[in-house]
């Protein structure tokens, strides 16, 4: 096999380019970011700021309003799979594929974003699989550190990482702590308050020496504890032209409580011959808790009734104003086990994987009366009773994956099967909210040849792609789609480009509710079809390392173009009806991202700068929104005063732009304004 396959660490901020060197990939076109040299850097846990560096996707920032970042591959949101340590990061991913999680970045030592995904994955990442890697048990006790940190909105964070190895075990213990309960957001002056907390724990035990087959069992335990504000209610545009920052009232009482639990036992076998065994069981559970405005003075938000709620906020009258909340809530489970057989046949590897999944999403909906009054507080009835229905989805998954190698070539034959049965049991009946009980199954192959000369390498892929419809899928059509992907990459020792051009035609694309669109109640639940999209693009990355003398500047670009245009009329229950050569509205055209550095003796500077052009947002039954194209600036200065030692300071949205994440019926949304940073990271 080549010495250097292709799998690029593009850690454009804060270091060099790197080709790792790797003796079996999943992919031809992974695209790997260190996390560990980026968190060291940015010391930041802002999606956007990492995954907008991976050219394969489009990332939707979070908001002001507590909303998560949202991803997208290549157009697709459903059957984009989020794996950590090889398992599904999402609690419920058949069942509540509308739910996506993203990890805690400081506890991830890298993330590989794979389009032409793996076929061990199967259907939830047949369309892109964005794979993260926890911290790994510290071999050195340096590794070891604490950070503090504070910022100018008065909030405040702690990081704590502690591991040790001794002999055969290690074990690390990774907590992170935040606050962010200090800017007076919401016009009555109340606070946006928002407390996490993250855990990571990991311990491992590797054979004795001289065993005849080295194993490592591993035991992971991770927690997740979110209290935050939570609205989807923007401002129209008249508030936003006079302070973009600001919050209605009305939605203090707005809120969301996620608890996430997610435990994982690993085993893996050194064979001899060059062959190995991994084995993972997890089991993971998610509850969670929203309280959303949805309704003023009986009306369900619209452009309308967010006009009258805009000026009952300017001037409130003596008896108050009736609103309603949206109130879930819901618990998420899944259970999984599944293997995988690496074996070296000389030149040649093949892959055998199976997995065995099931998982669960119960789900409560109810309604809240409120009472805002004069003073533009909120004083709330008790919650009426809840809507409830039960998705259960059950999904046994195997493929083969090779891998053959002549000299400078390279073929890659892959084959996946995956049969998945699904069921939704309606226990209070509500209009629109019906029983289902389905199977389906289908087969996903793939061919892929790379050429390999030098520092030079071609490639080209065709496969196809297919994600089950979830419960909810009113006519129980399947995602399906071929992919073709072209690409060639350089890579010198201070040089390397990739430019990678796909087709990627939808038979159906899946779209649900999410975090940028206000869908009324009866549609929380349906998962829509949209028939025929075709999607073409380039994706560009460009990487140099730049030494004068003891200066070291890196620098690095990353380009993404997608043209994503309906091919059919058609309409479904999200996004109402689209039109024959319109082109998919949620996704930027263009997307770019600079990022240069300068590291000199202690000190370190770094700028990213991060593009994204106009994007229409809408939701059912109304004018798509336009959001302008948009720059974000970020910035970061270290001093390490030693190797235990060392102050920062980060500026996210250096120039203080109003950035638009979502204009829609329900108002204009917007990302944080110019934040700086102050911190000291103690290693030990």
């Amino acid at each position: 096999m080549p010495s250097r396959y292709f799998t690029v660490s593009l850690c454009a901020i804060s270091v060099s380019l790197a080709c790792s060197n790797t003796t079996f990939a999943d992919d031809f076109h992974s695209q790997m970011l260190e996390l560990n040299q980026l968190n060291d850097t940015f010391h930041s846990t802002a999606d956007s700021l990492a995954l907008g560096q991976l050219t394969a996707l489009t990332v939707l920032p979070a908001d002001l309003n507590g909303n998560p970042a949202s991803i997208s591959m290549r157009s697709a949101s459903q059957g984009v799979a989020v794996l950590q340590d090889r398992v599904y990061f999402s609690p419920a991913p058949y069942s509540a594929p509308q739910l996506q999680l993203l990890p805690n970045l400081l506890q991830q030592q890298s993330v590989t974003v794979t389009p032409m995904a793996n076929m061990a994955v199967g259907g939830q990442g047949a369309f892109g699989v964005v794979s993260y890697q926890t911290l790994p048990v510290a071999e050195q006790a340096e590794n070891s550190k604490v950070t503090l940190e504070g910022n100018t909105d008065s909030d405040y964070s702690v990081d704590v990482n502690w591991g040790v190895k001794q002999k055969e075990y290690g074990m690390i213990l990774a907590v992170n702590y935040s606050d962010g309960s200090g800017a007076d957001h919401l016009l009555n002056g109340q606070d946006t308050d928002r407390q996490t907390t993250d855990i990571l724990f990991k311990i491992n035990a590797a054979s004795l020496l001289g065993a005849r087959s080295p194993q490592v069992t591993e035991f992971t335990y991770q927690f997740l504890d979110d209290d935050s504000y939570r609205s989807q209610l923007g401002l129209t545009q008249a508030d936003w032209q006079q302070d973009p920052m600001s919050l209605y009232s009305a939605t203090a009482a707005d809120k969301h409580q996620g608890r996430h639990h997610k435990y994982q036992l690993s085993h893996q076998v050194a064979l001899s011959g060059g062959h190995k065994v991994i084995t993972d069981f997890y089991y993971q559970s998610y509850s969670q808790q929203l309280n959303q405005l949805n309704q003023f003075d009986g009306q369900m938000l619209d452009t309308q009734s967010l006009a009258v709620l805009a000026a009952f906020e300017r001037q409130p009258t003596v008896d108050g104003v009736a609103v309603a909340s949206l109130q879930q809530d819901n618990d998420f489970s899944s259970f999984g086990v599944q293997t995988e057989s690496v074996n070296q046949y000389g030149a040649h590897q093949i892959s055998y994987s199976a997995r065995y999944h099931t998982d669960k999403a119960e789900m409560h909906l109810g309604d809240q009366q409120s009472l805002w009054q004069q003073d533009l507080s909120v004083v709330s009835d008790a919650p009426n009773a809840l809507l409830a229905y039960t998705d259960d989805a059950t999904a046994f998954t195997s493929a083969i994956d090779s891998l053959f190698n002549w000299d400078g070539l390279q073929l890659k034959l892959a084959l996946a099967y995956e049969k998945v049965d699904v069921n939704r049991k309606v226990n209070l009946a509500y209009a629109g909210l019906e029983a289902a009980d389905f199977s389906d199954s289908d087969w996903m192959p793939q061919l892929g040849v790379l050429y390999h000369a030098g520092d030079w390498r071609f490639s080209t892929d065709i496969r196809r792609s297919w994600t089950a419809a979830s419960a909810g899928n009113l006519e129980q059509e399947a995602q399906v789609s071929l992919q073709y992907q072209v690409s060639a990459q350089y890579a010198s020792e201070h040089f390397s480009a990739d430019i990678k051009t796909y087709v990627q035609d939808f038979d159906n694309l899946h779209v649900n509710c999410d975090a940028y669109t206000q869908c009324a109640d009866s549609r929380l639940w349906v998962q829509g079809n949209v028939v025929d999209v075709l999607t073409k693009g380039v994706e560009l990355n460009l990487g140099y390392q730049w030494e004068l003398g003891s200066v070291q500047l890196p620098l690095a670009l990353n380009y993404q173009y997608s043209n994503a245009e309906y091919q059919t009329n058609s309409c479904n229950e999200i996004q109402g009806c689209v039109v024959a050569g319109d082109r998919v509205a949620w996704l930027p055209e263009q997307q770019l991202q600079l990022s240069a550095g300068m590291k000199y003796a202690e000190y370190e500077l770094h700028a990213n700068v991060f593009y994204q052009s106009e994007r229409e947002m809408g939701q059912f039954g109304a004018e798509l929104q336009p959001v302008a194209a948009q720059w974000r600036v970020d910035l970061a200065a270290n001093y390490h005063f030693n190797r235990h030692h060392e102050i920062y300071f980060r500026i996210e949205n250096l120039l203080d732009e109003t950035l638009v994440t979502t204009a829609s019926n329900s108002g204009i949304r917007s990302e944080n304004g110019r934040i700086s940073y102050l911190g000291y990271q103690w290693r030990f």
